[in-house]
């Protein structure tokens, strides 16, 4: 008796070894068949082996040869046609299969959904005649075959939504030529626009109209109106649960419509592209495959790869030296919190209401040179105390940056003596309500075009009544 390896230890060699059946999945998909030529695995198996150990070498030829595989039930057909042996393999390990490897994943075509919706819509049919009753089976298979269906329809769209955001990759390899002959240029464009409609007519374009709830079809209800159907059937025969569960399925097949979309966006602007974008574009799709290849290395079993090992990377590429020191990029960042939202809106309010009052700032006399002007002074000030008197504050840690940051821009004229006196002002007569507390912290405030600097103690403006109230001083 010759050896053989059971059905978890062949798959297991399999999944340790997964080039192999990757490549004949390919090799299928290329020439859309749902069989394998036993010659084409033999080669590939052969090809893939011959840089492993002996150990490791007669193991995996042990394996993957056919009678093991059929004695394992891995295989369930050999059919033999045309002078060849063609493998059918269980649909189960191919789909395991693909779903290891995204750019596996097949694109849905306008025939595969459409099969998905006759089919719910026979299930519809079916439940409008049901008994609902848990107590005949008719209506308990009728509904774990309703569960099954959407629940694999979900998992299809899921991995074509992941497939199709793979499509970068793919439409670089699509247009890999496009640097390297450009006098045929021309035709190339044409080949690879031939290729990406095909792409986007056969596979994104009817997935979108599948998962689009506006869309009209002759021949009965689209997919969203089927699935109400069945949840109204649902909740007028009190299965809640089952009902809920429904047209949350539904909710998660009506948010995969905008990551499609977004592919197909992606899909009408690289046709738009020149061959000097197109050049651009693959470098940095073939960069990105690196660092992908780099990320993947730290998703294995060892628990030691954590971080990329991205020093070959870095020395190879060039671009990347010396980035640790270049300062960082300055971000602005926004809050969680819902007060920092409302000190947003309310410093939004207040900056607007001063543009509002813009005809109300009073036009401040200008004062020359260096000298002192009495007169002039002391109406310069008198005029801004009256503005300050309808000027609107709200608590703020920095009293002397509020003021000037409200003053300058508004204030013909406006200069740090200026701030003085409207700070003098609010110290010694503070708002209804408010108190100015004084800290012993320094800050400094410049002023354009003379760069004019203001080292100043910072005053904090916080809610509180204040005792006594002092006449300002207008010295």
């Amino acid at each position: 008796m010759s050896k053989r390896f059971s059905t978890l230890d062949t798959t297991r060699l399999l999944f340790e070894h997964p080039k192999i059946l990757f490549r004949m999945i390919e090799r299928m998909d290329r020439n859309e068949a749902r069989y394998i030529r036993e010659s084409d695995l033999v080669a590939e198996v052969m090809d893939y082996t011959g840089n492993l150990g002996k150990a490791d070498r007669d193991r995996v030829r042990l394996a993957m040869n056919t009678d093991n595989l059929f004695r394992s039930g891995l295989i369930i057909d050999i059919i033999k046609a045309d002078g060849e042996r063609r493998l059918v393999f269980q649909d189960a390990l191919i789909n395991l299969m693909r779903a290891c490897n995204a750019s596996l994943y097949q694109e849905l075509t306008d025939a595969r959904l459409r099969g998905h919706l006759v089919t719910l819509r026979d299930v519809r049919n079916r439940l409008e005649t049901s008994s609902f009753s848990e107590a005949d089976p008719d209506y308990t298979e009728l509904r774990d075959d309703l569960n099954e269906r959407v629940s694999q329809l979900i998992g299809l769209l899921r991995q074509n939504v992941l497939r199709m955001q793979t499509i970068s990759a793919q439409l670089a390899d699509l247009s890999g030529d496009a640097s390297r002959a450009p006098e045929k240029y021309l035709e190339f464009r044409q080949n690879l626009f031939e290729q990406i409609v095909t792409l986007y007519d056969r596979h994104i374009k009817p997935t979108l109209v599948f998962l689009n709830p506006d869309t009209r079809l002759p021949d009965g209800s689209n997919l969203f109106e089927t699935l109400e159907a069945m949840v109204r059937l649902l909740e007028t025969n009190d299965n809640h649960s089952l009902a809920d569960q429904i047209f949350r399925s539904s909710l998660s097949l009506n948010a995969l419509y905008k990551p499609i979309q977004a592919v197909a966006q992606e899909v009408e602007h690289f046709l738009r592209k020149t061959r000097r974008g197109m050049a651009q574009y693959n470098a940095m799709e073939h960069f990105y495959g690196k660092l992908r290849a780099l990320k993947d290395d730290t998703e294995t079993l060892s628990l030691r790869r954590k971080w990329l090992e991205g020093g070959e990377f870095a020395r190879s590429t060039g671009f990347l030296l010396g980035l640790r020191a270049q300062q960082r990029p300055k971000h602005y960042a926004f809050g969680q919190s819902s007060s920092y939202y409302q000190l947003l809106f309310s410093e939004l309010d207040l900056r607007l209401t001063d543009l509002r009052r813009k005809a109300e700032v009073p036009v401040l006399q200008e004062v020359d040179g260096s000298g002192r002007h009495s007169r002039i002074d002391v109406q310069r000030i008198n005029q801004l105390y009256q503005w300050l008197e309808t000027l609107e504050l709200r608590p703020t840690a920095d009293l002397v940056r509020e003021l000037h940051g409200r003053l300058d821009g508004f204030i013909p004229g406006y200069r740090f003596p200026d701030l003085l006196a409207a700070l003098n002002r609010l110290v010694n007569s503070p708002p209804e309500g408010m108190q100015v507390v004084t800290t012993n912290r320094f800050r400094t405030l410049e002023q354009a075009p003379d760069s004019e600097q203001f080292v100043y103690r910072k005053r904090r403006l916080e809610p509180g009544v204040t005792d006594i109230k002092q006449e300002p001083s207008h010295a």
